[in-house]
């Protein structure tokens, strides 16, 4: 079940879905079988393709991973200009291997299946895939999010969380 919150009461929305993302592009989501969804107006639309998790955290580009850790990107044109059935969206593969992403108005960071950490910069509204590649950072985590403010938050194997 999905709910939203309207002032100070949660709202049912209608459908199911496993992951939601907000952020500059929207409202996100993943269905169980890794559909893709966005929210336009009061409706959960399907989108091309298939991931496990997205974040739309950056600025008006989306990101998200696929079950083997396929790494993937829309910009702007596509989050923006996506507007319900009809829309075409043409995602961008981003070279890597990642389980989990987020992405902020600095960069993208994600975490591989080993929780190395990894760190994209370059990124835009118009180059979602950045510039100069992933680059490791010291450290292990098992999942991380980017605020919109730019701070990084993650939780390693044993539930402890960091800051950055």
């Amino acid at each position: 079940m999905i709910f939203t919150l309207y002032g100070d009461h949660w709202n049912h929305l209608p459908g199911s879905l496993k992951h939601v993302t907000v952020g500059p592009s929207g409202v996100w989501g993943t269905s169980s079988t890794n559909n893709i969804f966005k929210l336009v107006g009061a409706n959960w639309v399907q989108v091309t393709g298939q991931l496990q998790q997205i974040d739309a955290g950056g600025d008006q580009f989306m990101a998200g991973v696929s079950t083997v850790g396929s790494i993937f990107c829309l910009d702007q044109q596509n989050t923006v200009g996506f507007k319900g059935p009809g829309s075409h969206v043409s995602w961008e593969g981003i070279p890597g291997v990642l389980k989990y992403q987020s992405c902020g108005p600095l960069g993208c960071w994600g975490v591989n299946f080993n929780d190395y950490i990894f760190v994209l910069l370059g990124v835009s509204p118009q180059n979602c895939q950045g510039t100069g590649g992933w680059q490791l950072v010291d450290g292990r985590l098992s999942m991380l999010e980017v605020g919109s403010n730019g701070s990084l938050y993650g939780v390693n194997a044993a539930g402890m969380v960091f800051r950055r």
